[in-house]
């Protein structure tokens, strides 16, 4: 029998980790609204984040939230180099090309992975000092509340970025209609390689953010990918608010029912949501034409 004391806990722990949940999904809803790409590599880039701020903090006890900075730049990087040597030549010639392309990167990173990284799960710590916090009759991690700070503060800077800067609004204009974006003057082969940079940065981030939190290996890539399509199911593609509440929904929905059926199956819920919305509401419960808010 599951107490109500510890109901609520994990209802609290639960929305705190949805809020990295959404970090995670935001890169992907992003590039999936704005560039029609399924980017299948999401997971693993988030992966290499993490292991990013793993090899950081064990190699020099610089806490992730600093090589959160770090593995975004170098993800950014990296996506802007996908974008400009692989994507570009397939974007817009149909869903299967890129999604092969990205399978194929996803496959590359793993294996990648394991053999530099081995197979042995690895996590890094918080690396600043803090106690619990207690919330009534529920006590809530300090690292979990330190990674949903920052969680909340990453997705309301892609807001603002999206809404009142000029290149956001180039993006958000091209989600909307490509071709008349491009007849308006807009450079959209410039703006599908800022997205991608944007997307992959924001897995980077969240990658540091969830090392802190749980263990990794390079197979961990697949099980956040799912994770992430189950919150863009759910909050809607494109919709950064959306996304936020659909991160909060599944932190909450893994936490309170792993009291229930064990922590072994946290991948079976997210399947399951993922499931039952897409028969129910597919276009998400915040769904919209894509594009960003």
């Amino acid at each position: 029998m599951v107490s109500p004391e510890l109901a609520f806990e994990s209802l609290l722990n639960g929305l705190l980790i949805g809020g990295t949940y959404a970090v995670a999904a935001l890169g992907l809803s992003l590039v999936f609204g704005i560039m029609d790409v399924v980017n299948l590599a999401h997971g693993h880039m988030l992966m290499v984040g993490a292991y990013v701020g793993i090899l950081l903090f064990a190699a020099t006890g610089i806490t992730p939230l600093l090589g959160m900075l770090l593995a975004a730049a170098l993800l950014f990087g990296f996506g802007v180099f996908l974008q400009r040597v692989l994507l570009e030549r397939v974007v817009d010639k149909g869903m299967e090309q890129p999604i092969i392309v990205l399978f194929g990167l996803a496959l590359v990173l793993e294996s990648g992975g394991r053999i530099v990284l081995g197979s042995e799960p690895q996590r890094a710590s918080l690396g600043i000092p803090g106690s619990s916090i207690p919330v009534g009759p529920a006590v809530l991690s300090f690292p979990r509340v330190v990674t949903f700070v920052v969680s909340v503060a990453l997705i309301v800077a892609v807001w603002a970025f999206l809404k009142y800067t000029t290149t956001g609004l180039a993006i958000r204009a091209t989600a909307q209609n490509t071709d008349a974006a491009q007849y308006m003057g807009i450079d959209t082969g410039r703006i599908y390689i800022i997205t991608l940079g944007l997307g992959t940065a924001l897995a980077g981030a969240a990658g540091a953010l969830l090392s802190i939190l749980f263990p990794f290996t390079p197979y961990a890539g697949w099980s956040y990918l799912l994770k992430a399509f189950a919150v863009v199911v759910l909050g809607g593609v494109g919709s950064v608010i959306g996304t936020l509440v659909g991160g909060l929904l599944l932190g909450v929905s893994e936490n309170v029912g792993v009291l229930f059926i064990g922590g072994g199956y946290r991948d079976l819920i997210s399947f399951s949501i993922f499931l039952l919305v897409l028969l129910v509401r597919p276009q998400g419960l915040f769904g919209s034409s894509g594009g960003g808010e």
